[in-house]
């Protein structure tokens, strides 16, 4: 309304103000719309990639099971392999008596086996008695296979098969399809075990196959057994297999907890060797058009084997309405694959958001616009204050941290000058102790009673126990000042192996503990530091039978890789570490948790510091693997410029 003629006039700035009032709301309610649905779409992105990285870890997870389980079936073949290959070295300590049916045999039960073996008797008789030997020595490795039957309960069965034609089978089934038979000499893991298809004796994973005793589609791990100190082909003998059954394996792939979609295991060839549940019956084998008529199924474009090869290794992303997630099981020809359709999940986190949607509208009807507006600049006004505070806090935290990393790297220099320092002036009486030490227990100045040579012994004993301390100690401070460098030589595997093997061996032997050796069938020599390397040796193998309980198995395998690179891997079956742990034992002075039930727990936590670092010297590869529960492998890998050929 107009005011009154003879009252005051109202100023311009209130007659602009009010209909202003009115377009700065409406602005503000158009900006909160917006903001909530650009809000809106952020959350869906948010949610649908938490859903997808939810179900990559998932299948990573997953997948690292199954890789585990393939790296446990490759260990214990090897050993069965080894122990196989041993057993034919040594002479039979009893021959096993048969029982004859025609031109097949079969070892009757209660002969101490738990297994069956059977088999065909030769056309030539003069080779009766070399079956006999063969059959004794074979059976002498079942303890060896009834451990790995309890450390893979994934197994079908584990077998030796002999190229003699015999059968050794575990565990034991009376059933006439799980006997010998000939067309087993025939089948994929015989003829590629054999020198000609495979002259370096490699381990390999098979193709599926239906399992002749009735088990289903199965894949075998295969190794051929050569006999110790023999060359193929003379000194083939047959193969160690252990068989997977399909069955276990899509176990394995429906217990990764993921709702929907397909999942498999597929081989180089493009073979399937296991599906989930829900996605029908197996293809016949040989059949490997099943992954790209899923793919299509799904959405995808194109075939499945050209998207695997362009897509970056365990990425879960859309292609079109199909999504692909891939990754190579170590240790074996296979790989995970997932494919699962996109618009199901998008559904479903769009029907989630409801509430929110629901919650932002209500929300943008309550607030007023001037009270939302004051408010607002209010509490951005002390943001902006905090904010400024907490800058400030941290550069004065900044200048803190950087005035103490530089005392501590100052105090890092001191403790490696007093190790390098303290350590010389320690060995020079030690070792005067020990040496008098020696000199009484050798009683060069007059006879010693019990209790004094006792006495010697254990002063002797407790030197050269602090003298390795201060070697060690040494070593890691030239390491840290960085003057550590190689004397370097030509030295064979054997002169590195067996002095290392020779001091290891008492404490192994005093714990129970069972030793294995493997080394090249041919000679092989290294330019290296023989010393260091020998002392890389000695710890790992040290730590092995430090942290296995006793009576634990210990290997040290050394084999002339494909690339002509040479590793050293010992591995044992103690208490193993988490993932987290193993940094930490690589770092000097630290040591993990202990097993209360392992004793062999001395050290000062120096062994993997110094191994690491002396490895690094030759240019070398530290892995190491463990499991929880299951062990340790320990692998050291020298490169192809330090391997010499005799």
């Amino acid at each position: 309304m107009d005011p009154p003629a003879d009252g005051p006039a109202i100023p311009p700035i209130r007659r602009l103000r009010r209909p202003m009032a009115g377009w700065l709301a409406l602005l503000f309610y158009g900006a909160m719309l917006g903001a909530a649905g650009t809000g809106l779409m952020l959350q869906y992105h948010d949610r649908l990639e938490h859903q997808i990285d939810l179900r990559e870890t998932r299948l990573r997870t997953g997948g690292d099971v199954i890789a585990t389980m393939a790296r446990v079936a490759a260990a214990e073949i090897d050993a069965l392999g080894t122990a196989a290959s041993l057993a034919m070295d040594r002479p039979p300590a009893l021959r096993l008596p048969f029982l004859r049916e025609n031109d097949r045999f079969e070892v009757p039960p209660g002969t101490g086996m738990t297994g069956r073996l059977t088999g065909r008797l030769p056309d030539d008789p003069s080779t009766m008695p070399a079956l006999l030997d063969e059959m004794s020595a074979v059976a002498t490795i079942e303890p060896f296979v009834l451990g790995a039957l309890r450390q893979l309960p994934e197994s079908a069965w584990i077998y030796y098969m002999s190229a003699r034609g015999f059968l050794l089978l575990y565990p034991f089934d009376a059933g006439e399809a799980a006997r010998y038979s000939d067309a087993m000499m025939s089948a994929e893991l015989m003829s590629r075990a054999r020198p000609d298809t495979n002259p370096t004796g490699r381990t390999f994973w098979t193709a599926p196959y239906e399992d002749m005793a009735g088990k289903g589609r199965i894949v075998s791990i295969v190794k051929p057994v050569i006999e110790a100190g023999a060359l193929p082909p003379a000194g083939f003998r047959g193969v160690i297999g252990i068989d997977l059954t399909e069955q276990a394996l899509a176990r394995m792939l429906d217990e990764m907890g993921l709702p929907d979609g397909l999942r498999m295991l597929i081989d180089e060839a493009g073979n399937v060797i296991a599906l989930s549940t829900g996605a029908g019956p197996l293809p016949a084998v040989g059949d490997t058009g099943l992954p790209d008529r899923i793919w299509q199924a799904a959405g995808g474009t194109g075939a499945l084997g050209e998207r695997i090869s362009t897509q970056a290794r365990g990425v879960l992303r859309p292609m079109g309405d199909a999504a692909l997630f891939h990754s190579r099981i170590a240790g074996t020809p296979w790989s995970l694959i997932h494919i699962d359709r996109m618009s199901g999940l998008k559904t479903t986190v769009l029907m989630s958001m409801w509430p929110e949607a629901i919650a932002a509208l209500l929300l943008m009807m309550i607030l007023g616009a001037f009270e939302s507006h004051r408010r607002m600049l209010r509490r951005l006004s002390r943001h902006r204050t905090a904010l400024a505070l907490r800058v400030e806090e941290l550069d004065r935290a900044r200048r803190d941290l950087a005035a103490a990393r530089d005392e501590a790297e100052a105090a890092n220099l001191a403790k490696t000058a007093f190790l390098a320092h303290m350590s010389h002036e320690l060995r020079t009486p030690l070792n005067a102790v020990i040496g008098m030490a020696e000199t009484l227990k050798a009683q060069v100045f007059g006879p010693l009673g019990p209790k004094q040579m006792e006495y010697a012994g254990d002063i002797a004993s407790a030197g050269g126990h602090l003298l390795e301390l201060i070697n060690d100690l040494l070593d890691l401070a030239r390491i840290e000042a960085g003057e550590a460098t190689l004397d370097e030589e030509i030295v064979s595997v054997d002169d590195i192996v067996r002095p290392a093997i020779s001091i290891v061996s008492a404490r192994a032997r005093k714990a129970g503990h069972v030793l294995h050796l493997m080394t090249p069938s041919r000679p092989v020599s290294v330019s290296c530091d023989s010393r260091k390397m020998r002392q890389v040796l000695i710890n790992l193998l040290g730590n092995a039978v430090k942290f296995t309980p006793d009576g634990g198995r210990i290997s040290l395998v050394v084999r002339l890789m494909p690339d002509r690179s040479l590793t050293f891997t010992v591995t044992d079956n103690g208490r193993g570490m988490e993932a987290a742990e193993i940094p930490r034992a690589l770092e000097p002075f630290k040591r993990i948790d202990i097993d209360p039930m392992v004793r062999r727990q001395e050290g000062a936590g120096l062994g993997l510091a110094i191994v690491a670092s002396f490895v690094k010297l030759h240019q070398g590869f530290l892995d190491i693997r463990s499991t929880p529960g299951a062990g340790t492998s320990v692998s050291v890998r020298l490169p192809v410029d330090r391997i010499r050929m005799s």
